[in-house]
């Protein structure tokens, strides 16, 4: 397991995407921003941005493997990728926790992250590498026509506000769907 973990990159790449999702965190944490948009100029938390470099670290020990030695292996990878994957996003969630409680405010960015994950998945599953684009289409779309004034559209999630049952709801119902197809999708190449 030690080996399939450094053959993965995490112990380089995991604690740095943390570093950088956490400090990303700590300095837009209750900001926002007034960006263009077709239905109007809604006032958008910049903290919706954050888990971007999260999910592009996460794509790259993801996608870094060894094919020949996955192929005739015995150990279903597929099962401790999908641990990674689940233990990034609850360290990524308990960050988002820690750095609300320090500045007083709600926290949104670990829900946002693990909503944005299970999107990366469910697209990883039949796109590939290039899945890590979705989440940023996702954000663009909610951006474009996410609001109806200041008030985000229920389908948005990520845009909603922290305290948001459903917004919960859904982020854990993506992530799991996405953790599934990732079972049911092999990635292995012959």
């Amino acid at each position: 397991m030690t080996w399939w973990f450094k053959a993965r990159r995490g112990h380089l790449l995991l604690p740095l995407a943390l570093l950088v999702f956490g400090a990303g965190l700590y300095a837009v944490q209750g900001t926002t921003v007034l960006l263009p948009s077709l239905v109007g100029s809604p006032r958008v938390a910049l903290s919706l941005f954050v888990p971007v470099p999260l999910l592009a670290f996460l794509m790259a020990v993801l996608e870094s493997r060894l094919p020949a030695a996955e192929v005739s292996g015995v150990r279903s990878l597929t099962r401790l990728d999908n641990g990674l994957v689940a233990t990034v996003m609850a360290a990524a969630v308990l960050c988002g926790v820690l750095i609300a409680a320090v500045q007083g405010s709600a926290a949104a960015g670990g829900r946002n992250a693990v909503f944005l994950t299970g999107l990366m998945l469910l697209g990883r599953a039949w796109a590939g590498q290039t899945a890590v684009m979705i989440p940023v289409g996702w954000l663009l779309t909610v951006v474009l026509v996410g609001f109806r004034g200041n008030v985000p559209h229920l389908w948005t999630v990520i845009a909603l506000p922290a305290d948001n049952p459903y917004a919960a709801a859904a982020s854990l119902a993506v992530f799991a769907i996405g953790l599934a197809a990732q079972i049911r999708s092999s990635r292995k190449t012959a």
